[in-house]
């Protein structure tokens, strides 16, 4: 994040992150089994040949590996999503620190 150059001897924490596109778990019913899916299929096939392979791809699963210097590792913990929100849309929530929130899930 910051740029810095991490030697192999010193402390280095890895950060892995899987991005992927939910699903819910499908409720069956007697009509859907009696559906011919097939035109809608072939619909969404068209759909997806005008588009970039790495696009529908990363649409599905995008897998990341950071290598953090300890400051860094600190900045992600405080605020993992970083300021993604617009200064104007801020809310009135505090940062969210997750050290915390792990310490309170262990003391109960």
């Amino acid at each position: 994040m910051c740029g810095t150059r991490i030697e192999t001897t010193e402390l280095r924490y890895v950060l892995k992150m899987n991005l992927f596109a939910a699903y819910d778990t499908m409720k069956l019913e007697a009509s859907d089994l009696e559906r011919n899916y097939e035109e809608e299929i072939q619909k969404l096939i068209e759909k997806m040949e005008g588009m970039n392979p790495k696009e529908l791809e990363e649409d599905v699963f995008k897998q990341y590996t950071f290598d953090l210097c300890r400051t860094c590792q600190q900045k992600f913990l405080k605020n993992p999503l970083g300021n993604l929100e617009k200064k104007s849309e801020k809310t009135d929530f505090p940062p969210f620190d997750v050290d915390d929130f792990l310490r309170r899930l262990e003391d109960n």
